[in-house]
């Protein structure tokens, strides 16, 4: 199987219908504190040689409607491209499988920040194809409610100084000369360039800047995080996202 149809797997964004399959949906909302209301609605599929677990995040309580829609839509897209493509992977994969082993896709969704206006997530989609061990990818998503029009924020609109990729490798640098033990055995140097600068979320006190597994290290370290304070970087934040 080419990297490509599972890159494709990953990455799929058009609007793709679910594949016919047994479908058990079940709904759960919370508030989380400051915040908008959110609901997961669980999704379970079964064929003869594949399961799938699905959550897709809904956000209530946006006053601009359209852009809640919009928001709400783009992951709902998203994750039924991605179930619809793993199922033709999946269905590639089949008899390459050990007898009674089926392809494995789990898609669950992490709010790290819902407050003052700024929703961050990660939905991380989980792919066991056959081999040791499945692979793992994070989508991160970071939007400002009160944007005119609804789009994922880039870690170019978080800062207002173009030297920002530069000071932001400088502190990643002292963060793992501090910090021998947590970042070891690291093959290569963690640095934020134009091709990865989007991989990162928001909490409500930091930048996360990630890396997936086998980048930097072996697969069992896994993602390798540098949680940046945002107040020691807010001085170079655009002024709608300094703290306060």
């Amino acid at each position: 199987m080419s990297d490509s149809v599972i890159e494709r797997c990953f990455l799929g964004h058009k609007k793709i219908s679910f594949f016919a399959l047994i479908a058990v949906v079940m709904m759960c909302g919370c508030t989380l504190g400051g915040g908008y209301k959110t609901k997961i609605n669980k999704e379970e599929q079964e064929t003869e040689y594949s399961t799938v677990y699905a959550e897709i995040i809904e956000f209530s309580g946006i006053k601009n409607k359209k852009y809640q829609s919009e928001l709400n839509m783009s992951v709902e897209n998203d994750v039924s491209a991605a179930i619809s493509e793993f199922d033709a992977v999946a269905h590639e994969a089949q008899p390459n499988m050990p007898p009674g082993v089926k392809s494995v896709l789990h898609i669950t969704q992490t709010v790290t920040r819902n407050s003052n206006c700024i929703i961050s997530f990660i939905e991380e989609h989980y792919i066991y194809l056959g081999g040791a061990h499945g692979t793992t990818a994070w989508f991160p998503r970071t939007v400002d409610t009160t944007a005119d029009e609804f789009h994922i924020i880039t870690l170019d609109e978080l800062f207002c100084d173009d030297k920002y990729m530069e000071k932001l490798n400088s502190i990643i640098s002292e963060m793992v000369t501090k910090n021998p033990d947590k970042y070891s055995e690291m093959w290569a140097e963690p640095k934020i360039t134009e091709e990865n600068k989007n991989r990162f979320y928001l909490t409500d006190t930091d930048l996360v800047i990630f890396f997936p597994p086998y980048e930097l290290s072996y697969y069992a370290k896994g993602f390798i995080e540098f949680p940046i304070p945002l107040e020691s970087i807010n001085p170079i934040l655009n002024e709608r996202y300094r703290e306060k």
